[in-house]
């Protein structure tokens, strides 16, 4: 199984500690801090640790999290651009779940503030969710959408995700939104992405 995706305009690899850096000013970030993180400051210490996380998860669970980058097109085949940025992240994380007595995973992702409204967060949201339930065999992912990011709402409707266990349940009135297996390869949504 293969870990690496693509999409039309992305490159996703997997995180490792060869994108610490790029990971710690990402998600230092004023705005994406407020929306991934709560506002909360995040240390080197602590992207270490998801780090490692995502590591171990795709080792056990065959998720995690990936580094988004934009591709190279060319003759050839489509391939990261040597030294291209990071723009953002995408991907899969168990979570105790707010409804049932399992553990969720859950789909999350973040962009520069400068490659927002490009609809890259869907198409990476896409190509994980396509991962999701076609490679790894994942029943349902969830998704934990702030009170005030209405543009999160219509990037979880846009990949067919819907309001699950109806209206604002989560501690600071998060909403929930659920695709599920049978939903999404019947719906076929996932095309776009490139395992």
């Amino acid at each position: 199984m293969t870990e690496t995706l693509q999409t039309g305009r992305l490159a996703l690899h997997p995180i490792g500690m060869t994108d610490h850096h790029a990971l710690l000013t990402h998600w230092t970030g004023p705005v994406v801090r407020r929306h991934l993180f709560d506002g909360a400051s995040i240390s080197p210490v602590q992207v270490t640790e998801i780090i490692e996380t995502s590591e171990r998860d795709f080792a056990t669970e065959g998720y995690g999290l990936w580094a988004l980058r934009p591709l190279r097109r060319g003759l050839g085949p489509a391939e990261p651009r040597p030294g291209a940025p990071l723009i953002g992240v995408a991907g899969l994380r168990g979570h105790e779940g707010p409804f049932d007595r399992g553990v969720d995973v859950e789909i999350l992702y973040s962009l520069e503030p400068d490659r927002w409204g490009q609809g890259l967060a869907a198409e990476a949201s896409r190509a994980v969710l396509d991962y999701a339930f076609g490679v790894v065999g994942l029943r349902r992912v969830t998704a934990e959408i702030d009170p005030d990011s209405a543009v999160s709402a219509e990037v979880a409707a846009s990949l067919g995700m819907r309001p699950w266990r109806g209206g604002p349940d989560g501690p600071d009135g998060a909403s929930y939104y659920a695709a599920d297996r049978s939903g999404w390869l019947g719906s076929r949504r996932g095309i776009d992405a490139v395992p």
